[in-house]
C-alpha cells in the first residue's frame, strides 16, 4: 500500500529495517541503491558476522545485535592492508570516521576454528565503491594503503633475524659447535627474510587514489568467494 506524502515526510529521517527470507533494506532518508554491492564477513573469533552495504550516504552494516552505519562526509580515513592468514594472502578495509568511530572488514570470512573462507570477490568491489563514494562526499579524507605500526613491527623481526644469524656465526669463530637449535634457528630465520623483505615492501604507508584503489589491495587476482 502506497503512503501518503504526509507520512512519506515523517518517516524520512527514520532507518526502517525491512526484513524478509531474502534480504535486509536499509532506508536512510532515500533508499539504498539496490545495485550496490553488499559483503558479509565474520573478521575473527571475536567478531560478530556482518553484512555491509552501500546506502544513499553512508556505509551501512547489521549483524544480530543491530545496525550502524558511518556517513561518508564524515569519514577522516580509508585504509587498505593485505596481511598473511590460513588461506593465504587477504585483505582489510578499515574506516574511520572524525568522530572516532571505526568499521573494518576483511575478505577472509572466520567460519570455525582454524577455517576462513575466501570472500573477496564482495569484498572488491565494494570496497573499490566505497573507496569512490567516499572521496566524492569526504575532500579531506585520507586513502591509505599499509601501516607504519606494521612495517616497524616487520622490521623489528627482521633485526631479531639477524640478530640471532650473527650470534651463531661468533660462536662458530668462537669454537663452540653450534647446538642442533641452532642451526635450526639460522634455517628458520635465512628463511624469513624473502617474508620480512616482502611484508616491508608492501606495508610501509603511502597514499591511493581512491578513484584508483591498488587491485593488489583488492584481491583482483584472489580465488572465487568461499562458501
Amino acid at each position: 500500500m502506497a503512503l501518503s506524502p504526509e507520512i512519506t515526510r515523517c518517516l524520512s529521517p527514520v532507518r526502517i529495517l525491512q526484513h524478509d527470507a531474502r534480504a535486509c533494506i536499509w532506508l536512510t532518508g532515500t533508499p539504498n541503491d539496490m545495485t550496490a554491492p553488499t559483503h558479509t564477513v565474520r573478521n575473527s573469533l571475536l567478531d560478530k558476522e556482518r553484512t555491509f552495504t552501500l546506502g544513499a550516504d553512508a556505509l551501512c552494516w547489521r549483524d544480530r545485535t543491530g545496525e550502524g552505519q558511518i556517513p561518508y562526509a564524515n569519514v577522516r580515513e580509508m585504509r587498505l592492508i593485505s596481511y598473511t592468514s590460513l588461506i593465504g594472502e587477504a585483505f582489510q578495509c578499515s574506516v574511520r570516521a572524525r568522530n572516532g568511530d571505526l568499521a573494518k572488514l576483511r575478505s577472509a570470512h572466520y567460519w570455525r576454528l582454524g577455517d576462513f573462507k575466501d570472500r573477496t570477490s564482495t569484498y572488491a568491489p565494494l570496497v573499490a565503491e566505497l573507496a569512490k563514494r567516499i572521496a566524492a562526499n569526504a575532500p579531506g579524507a585520507r586513502f591509505v594503503t599499509g601501516s607504519t605500526a606494521l612495517w616497524v613491527a616487520w622490521l623489528v623481526i627482521g633485526i631479531l633475524c639477524a640478530i640471532v644469524v650473527a650470534l651463531v656465526i661468533l660462536s662458530l669463530f668462537e669454537g663452540v659447535p653450534p647446538a642442533a637449535g641452532g642451526v635450526v634457528a639460522i634455517a628458520i630465520c635465512i628463511g624469513a627474510v624473502p617474508i620480512v623483505i616482502h611484508r616491508m615492501r608492501h606495508d610501509r604507508a603511502r597514499c591511493f587514489d581512491p578513484e584508483a584503489p591498488p587491485p593488489k589491495l583488492l584481491g583482483a587476482r584472489s580465488s572465487p568467494q568461499g562458501a
